[in-house]
């Protein structure tokens, strides 16, 4: 049986283990950075300074520095030790969707809902870099082992390739027919896998830019794919609350019945859970994404019927009705009542 790490008072959004596996950083909505020591399961740490919900966390190579990347538009970098913020990293113009530190330290990539790609020099703060492209949001990022691409997906359904010196886009893989919400590079780099809202999971040849295979079995979007460090082995999690497991090599899903199921399980050193961003939403309830942008406002709209409540619980219908909205629940009401 696991640990219950429990102290976010809203949902969690990003975690990633130190380096050396002794503690657990976790970004939440509630707008804080918790650190956990992982044999105790207590609370070490905890970082407040963004002001919005916090997307993403991501421990720098040499475990000295975590670095956020938020809904504020910002990106942080905490001194691990002291809990303290060294820098702020202001530039994207939109949410701070996801962030990756390069494999040698020097560099932290970050992507936005401003559909650009940033890379900043860690020690001086300064942005190095931006990579053009993408048609919409820049929802998840992830560098090659060598560090010499990075490699991102997008709202706009595509996966680009970018040549890190150059700054250059070296590809474009097409095929999903949704948003790609999750990459992951193979251990030996020549793989890159993808989940998307599309419920597949496809692998690229990143050398020809070809799809390999489609992994399919979900039921809904697939947010979270990591390869085992052996690199024969994929696991994903998935809006439909499970996590499956799959035989890179077969394209087939490894069923929990497999006699080795278990032993495959171990190999993945972060603990796999349902990572819903929303646990409490009834799953059979469709959510419907009007605006990137996290601020909506919405004048003259005919909403027919269904819940708007943000992600603070906060009933917006209210907010809708002052803008000249007309709500078809309250017009049948008041039929009713003639």
């Amino acid at each position: 049986m696991g640990s219950k790490l429990d102290g976010h008072s809203y949902w969690v959004s990003s975690v990633c283990y130190s380096p050396d596996g002794t503690t657990l950083a976790s970004g939440s909505a509630d707008k804080s950075i918790h650190l956990w020591d992982v044999k105790t399961g207590q609370q070490k740490a905890k970082l407040d300074g963004h002001s919005y919900w916090v997307s993403s966390v991501c421990y720098s190579p040499d475990g000295t520095t975590l670095a956020s990347g938020s809904y504020d538009n910002s990106i942080c970098l905490w001194d691990v030790k002291t809990g303290q913020q060294k820098a702020q990293l202001d530039g994207h113009s939109n949410t701070v969707n996801t962030i990756c530190y390069s494999p040698d330290g020097t560099t932290l990539a970050s992507g936005s809902g401003d559909n650009s790609i940033r890379l900043w020099d860690v020690k001086t703060g300064q942005q190095k870099a931006k990579l053009d492209g993408h048609s919409n949001g820049v929802i998840s990022i992830c560098y090659s082992p060598d560090g010499t691409t990075l490699a991102s997906g997008s709202y706009d359904n595509s996966i680009r390739l970018w040549d890190v010196k150059t700054e250059q886009q070296k590809a474009k893989l097409d095929g999903h027919s949704s948003t790609v919400y999750s990459i992951c590079y193979s251990p030996d780099g020549s793989t890159l896998a993808s989940g998307s809202v599309d419920k597949s999971i496809r692998l690229w040849d990143v050398k020809t830019g070809q799809q390999k295979a489609k992994l399919d079995g979900h039921s809904k979007t697939v947010n979270s794919i990591c390869y085992s460090p052996d690199g024969n082995t994929l696991a994903s999690g998935c809006y439909d609350n499970s996590i499956r497991l799959w035989n890179v090599k077969t394209s087939k899903e490894i069923l929990q019945s497999d006699s080795n199921y278990k032993d495959l399980l171990a190999q993945f050193n972060i603990p796999l859970q349902n990572s819903s961003l929303l646990p409490n939403v009834n799953p059979y309830c469709t959510i419907l994404v009007i605006c990137q942008n996290p601020w909506l406002e919405a004048s003259g709209t005919l909403i027919l019927q269904g819940q708007f409540i943000n992600y603070q619980g906060i009933d917006l219908k209210p907010l809708f009705k002052s803008k000249g909205s007309c709500i078809l629940e309250d017009l049948k009401q008041k039929q009713k009542l003639i």
